[in-house]
């Protein structure tokens, strides 16, 4: 199915209703008093000292952060080495430290169940969980915010894997020079407004 524009009920359509984000299970306590959060407002609530080096070095590994009140959390690792993302984003006008905060700003759903599995099984020996969250619903909340991307942006395979922040669309107005479909969902800074949007009752960390 290809829609220019992919508005909110082409997005519904396509999908059946559902968008995918994974997590851990030690993170839900976390997740259900303050909702999904970006890897940048994480780091804002945990203070970690190291926070510039987060959210704009490339994370190769899964980092888990401690907090006195708010216990712990994990941030994600990512595959955007200096040299890949470099050439990834040449003649693009943003520097890998910009491209890796703009992603670590985002909260990120896949529009694809098997893009979630597949993130899921890049990392096979850690326990994970999928949420299935009400697009409609999630979309009626921050779909003024949301953006739209026909990759997954915090993974660079090669150089010649070009992106831009011109591959971020708002919703209604995308339009891929390359006719690929939409498979990542981008909402600024926190969901925090969770409760009603689980499709399935919450799971037991």
């Amino acid at each position: 199915m290809t829609v220019r524009g992919w508005d909110a009920a082409a997005l519904v359509a396509r999908t059946g209703g559902v968008a995918w984000h994974l997590t851990s299970p030690a993170a839900l306590p976390l997740i259900r008093r303050h909702g999904l959060l970006s890897a940048e407002a994480l780091v804002a609530l945990f203070e970690p000292p190291e926070a510039t080096r987060l959210l704009e070095e490339n994370r190769a590994s899964f980092t888990t952060l401690r907090h006195p009140i708010h216990g712990t959390a994990e941030l994600r690792r990512q595959a955007m080495p200096d040299g890949k993302l470099a050439g990834a984003l040449a003649g693009s006008g943003t520097s890998p430290a910009a491209w890796r905060r703009h992603v670590n700003s985002h909260v990120f759903f896949w529009l694809d169940q098997r893009r979630a599995e597949g993130l899921r099984a890049a990392d096979p020996g850690r326990p994970q969980v999928a949420l299935r969250i009400d697009l409609a619903g999630l979309l009626d909340r921050h779909g003024a915010a949301a953006r739209l991307t026909p990759m997954n942006t915090g993974a660079v395979r090669h150089a010649g894997h070009r992106r831009s922040l011109a591959d971020w669309h708002a919703l209604g107005a995308y339009a891929d020079p390359r006719g690929r479909p939409p498979v990542e969902l981008a909402i600024p800074g926190a969901v925090p407004d969770l409760e009603g949007l689980l499709l399935d009752p919450w799971p037991q960390p």
